[in-house]
């Protein structure tokens, strides 16, 4: 069997030159695309209802802002057995928590996947903390965008 082999044409040269082209430029714009406006409007709201449901016992704010949340004092001390972590506006997120009690004082790190805001299971904190007096948090998520919650739970 003989296979018979032409030359590329100059214009069968340029089509498939255009159309790498084309395929480049359009997952360009898909790359560039990111969150909208109403993308952001959204997390916003989502952050302030879930800010409201902790009740006064969470902190959280914006991946673009960790620093900006404001720790939860604790008094008179009392037992808190866990703490609820949410997030919106990214896949992923990695969250700094520091708890001060009767006890003592630790800083635990713990990673998680957001679930669009959805709640999780809860991540107990440890015993040996006591009963808490404050409570810190921080998040980092990969690419920066959305918000972040955590509230302490009875």
């Amino acid at each position: 069997m003989t296979v018979s082999r032409r030359p590329l044409t100059a214009t069968t040269a340029l089509a498939t030159t255009a159309l790498a082209a084309l395929l480049i430029a359009l997952g360009g714009c898909a790359a560039l695309a990111g969150p909208t406006a109403e993308d952001r409007a959204a997390w916003r709201a989502w952050f302030e209802q879930a800010m409201e449901a902790g009740g006064g016992i969470a902190t959280g704010a914006a991946f673009s802002a960790p620093d900006d949340a404001t720790p939860v004092d604790v008094s008179p001390a009392q037992p808190y057995r866990a703490v609820e972590l949410r997030c919106d506006g990214t896949d992923r997120a990695t969250f700094t928590l520091t708890y001060t009690g009767t006890g003592e004082a630790t800083t635990v790190t713990q990673e998680i996947v957001c679930h669009q805001g959805g709640a999780l299971t809860p991540i107990a904190i440890p015993i040996a903390v006591g009963d808490l007096t404050r409570f810190a948090a921080s998040a980092t998520s990969p690419d920066g965008e959305g918000y972040w919650v955590a509230a302490l739970q009875k």
